[in-house]
């Protein structure tokens, strides 16, 4: 029986390294290598999702008659690597008693393109932007297709700077607060081992 377990696992192990053969760089050689050091089982092709939530209410006590308009910036780096497959993103905002064009209010997005290490940014040419100054800003989804268009390798940048402002005094018909939702998923392949199929490492630590 030893034996006959013995010629199933080098059968995997053949096979792993067969199909592995597609993936790109090194992946191949390191999964082989994992298989045969530790007779690991064949694993599964995953995706993993890993989100970026900046979203943010504006909230003032409510000692005020009438509420000060408040400033909020908030910034998140996002690592890119060339195994990356989408990244979408979701934005809507809401801007209470709009007062036309006098109205300051506003929230304005950007996603920039970074180095390595976080500099450099190119601010020419940014990867996604939006400016919601006209009231509230419906919920939009884009998808960036990495697999059509180009998403260089970096330590991307995104900023959401907005102002508005809000009140909390307990009273729910007077209290409004305006507000933005912004949410961004990075997609990339993971594999997961049948040894622990709940953790799925991304294919690009394999390189």
């Amino acid at each position: 029986m030893s034996v006959l377990r013995s010629q199933k696992t080098m059968s995997a192990v053949m096979a792993l390294l067969f199909v592995s053969m597609a993936m790109p760089g090194c992946l191949s050689l390191v999964i082989g290598r994992e298989m045969m050091e530790s007779a690991r089982g064949f694993p599964e092709v995953r995706e993993l999702s890993t989100p970026f939530d900046l979203s943010h209410t504006f909230v003032i006590d409510g000692t005020e008659v009438i509420p000060t308009q408040v400033q909020k910036t908030r910034t998140e780096q996002i690592s890119i690597d060339h195994t990356v497959q989408e990244i979408i993103i979701n934005f809507q905002t809401s801007v209470n008693y709009y007062a036309g064009e006098s109205d300051q209010r506003y929230v304005h997005v950007e996603l920039l393109w970074c180095d390595d290490s976080g500099a450099n940014c190119d601010t020419s040419d940014p990867i996604y932007e939006v400016m919601a100054d006209n009231g509230s800003y419906p919920q939009t989804r884009t998808e960036l297709n990495c697999n059509l268009d180009s998403c260089d390798s970096g330590l991307w940048r995104l900023t959401v700077d907005g102002r508005g402002m809000g009140t909390d005094t307990g009273l729910g018909l007077l209290d409004f607060q305006d507000s933005w939702v912004l949410r961004v998923t990075v997609i990339r392949p993971c594999l997961a081992f049948p040894e622990s199929p709940e953790e799925c490492t991304p294919t690009v630590d394999f390189e």
